[in-house]
């Protein structure tokens, strides 16, 4: 390790121990996480792919042994953390949404893997691997990606900005589809900020001779990189025994060699670092951002105190403004969305109607049957998603409008009541929180949400702004305008809802189709029989609308505005007491300023 290595370490630990000593517990977990990763070079690897394409089988070879449960069912968002470190034995820990952890058995380990239980954020084994080189490793097994299960994609969202390398993974029989299309989409977006994060297409279980050249491999390849927009390299993984069956053992070694690489390569180490450091100094600012507002707060006389209250009357109008502006969005929507949802399956069953009674085209009930279910009503609700999708994107890009145009008025109202005086607490107060606002609206302010470090990306990967918050958790991201990219992956995850609920729909279409009927009377019967599934899909998509996904639009919505206008309140102090505070809050300010400066300091590698 450097000279300038330990520098940002030790000052790292510094800055831990003054926001422990101002109370700051919140920045103090973000800077002792920053910490970590600073003392201990670590790459972080995520494993994405559709479910049972092989991403826990892939692991267990980087371990050597079948820790992971390769049949896990796709039941929750859970992720599996794979620390690879050189202990003989293996520990097994769940991580609970509190951020507590319990070491736990293998045995309870497997059944959480199969079964997870509401409050456990997330599992973690620390184990050597196969190989001794992959020390320092960290794999994250995340759960399957598929039209089934869309909750999972906020899990994926979160770690693929955090990753050094992706791995995704692709099974040689199943091939490529549209969800692992979605997820490469997904991939791109989620890691625009750095485009340099390497990417390994793993085809998992090709037969004994496959090479490069095969033609499903070309496919295969060819398609990912339409989704991906960039390159990325390939590994292909057959089975240790030549065997392509689920569960034979992989030769994987080529593989994680590869990862291996990647994720150690000194570029990407000295990325990393600086990332990390970046983030220190971000940390720092952002903490001494707030104890500047108490210090000008705690030295204020009664008049300036008052003059500071009307300030933030300005941010608690803002703030009220903006609420009602969300509320105004979500009743147009939970108006409009019916009515259109309702026309637009009205003209779907009309084109249903003309394809059935286009007697000429069929052999009979069986096959008309087959076609409206596979192809013709998954066509008109893929069409009907994409216009819910665009009526709610023209909303929440106007709110998105009107959200800024009220913080940005916020931010001039509170210049204009700034005074002439340097000195002055009330100038002091008021500039800082005009420039939070102006930093948070831009996306420069530190997430003091984030749960967790990843790789290159670190805390500083990514950003979204007010309306892109409608689908991340608050805290998660900020600053990026919303566009079209964005909300086309909102989209999917609706449109995905929208699918899951046809197929269920539509199994009464094929159930009959052992019946022989005259054209006449099976046509009327199949259109009777359509108009039957798709009235049970449409009363069920209304109940995806009204209970889940304008809920989530709205409690997200509110807690992005709570995240602008937040934190600029300070908890009351005893006027006894003021004096020792305002000296305690100067103290610090005054070391974090040489702080900073120690740590930009030039330092020899």
């Amino acid at each position: 390790m450097t000279t300038r290595s330990h520098h940002w370490i030790d000052g790292a630990g510094q800055l831990v121990d003054l926001l422990e000593h101002s109370g700051d517990d919140t920045r103090a977990s973000l800077a002792r996480l920053l910490l970590n990763r600073l003392t201990l070079p670590q790459a972080y690897v995520t494993v994405v792919g559709e479910t049972s394409t092989g991403k826990s089988s892939l692991i267990n070879a980087l371990l050597g042994q079948d820790l992971l449960p390769s049949s896990a069912r796709p039941t929750t968002g859970m992720v599996t953390h794979v620390a690879c470190r050189d202990e003989a034995a293996s520990r097994f820990f769940a991580i609970y949404r509190d951020a507590t952890q319990e070491t736990i058995d293998y045995a309870r380990f497997r059944a959480l893997s199969e079964a997870p239980e509401g409050d456990v954020l997330r599992l973690q084994v620390r184990t050597r691997p196969k190989a001794a080189g992959n020390v320092g490793l960290h794999v994250f097994d995340t759960p399957g990606y598929n039209a089934v299960l869309s909750e999972h994609e906020e899990v994926l969202m979160n770690f693929l900005p955090n990753s050094d390398v992706i791995v995704f993974v692709v099974g040689y029989r199943t091939g490529f589809g549209q969800s692992d299309q979605d997820l490469f989409e997904a991939i791109a977006a989620a890691t625009a900020h750095d485009t340099t994060i390497p990417l390994v297409l793993a085809i998992n279980r090709v037969p004994a001779g496959c090479g490069l050249d095969d033609k499903r491999v070309t496919e295969i390849r060819r398609l990912a990189e339409d989704g991906l927009r960039r390159p990325l390299t390939l590994q292909l993984v057959a089975s240790a025994n030549g065997v392509p069956v689920a569960q034979a053992p992989l030769a994987a070694d080529g593989l994680w060699d590869e990862v291996r690489r990647h994720a150690f390569d000194s570029t990407v180490l000295e990325t990393v670092q600086e990332r990390l450091q970046e983030n220190v100094l971000a940390v720092l600012d952002d903490a001494d951002t707030v104890l500047e507002r108490e210090e000008a707060a705690l030295s204020a006389d009664a008049d300036e105190a008052e003059a500071i209250v009307r300030a933030l009357d300005i941010t608690r109008a803002a703030r009220a403004e903006s609420l009602v502006e969300i509320e105004r969005t979500m009743a147009n929507l939970e108006t409009a969305l019916p009515r259109l949802l309702d026309s637009l399956v009205a003209a779907s069953l009309q084109q249903v109607e003309a394809e059935v009674l286009g007697a000429d085209k069929w052999l009979g009930y069986a096959d008309c049957a087959e076609w409206v279910a596979s192809h013709c009503l998954p066509f008109e609700v893929r069409r009907i998603g994409r216009q819910l999708e665009a009526h709610m994107e023209v909303e929440m890009v106007a709110l998105n409008r009107r959200l800024e145009e009220i913080a940005n008025t916020a931010i001039g109202e509170l210049d204009k009541t700034v005074s002439l005086r340097p000195d002055d607490p009330v100038r002091r107060f008021t500039l800082n929180v005009s420039r939070t606002i102006a930093q948070r609206l831009a996306g420069n302010a530190v997430n003091t949400m984030l749960k967790g470090i990843g790789g290159v990306g670190g805390a500083a990967a990514g950003a979204g702004n007010l309306a892109k918050m409608a689908v991340k958790r608050i805290g998660e991201l900020f600053g990026q305008r919303f566009g079209r990219e964005v909300y086309d992956w909102i989209g999917r995850t609706f449109t995905k809802r929208l699918m899951e609920r046809l197929a269920v729909a539509v199994t009464v279409l094929v159930e009959i189709g052992s019946f022989v009927y005259e054209a006449q009377v099976w046509q009327r019967k199949l259109i009777e029989q359509s108009r039957e599934a798709v009235g049970n899909w449409r009363a069920d998509i209304d109940r995806v609308l009204s209970d889940q996904h304008l809920p989530l639009l709205r409690t997200s919505n509110v807690a992005i505005v709570d995240e602008l206008y937040g934190e600029f309140e300070n908890n009351p102090v005893a006027a006894p007491e003021r004096a020792a505070r305002l000296a305690d809050v100067q103290g610090t300010r005054q070391q974090l300023a040489g702080l900073r400066t120690r740590l930009t300091q030039t330092v020899n590698p």
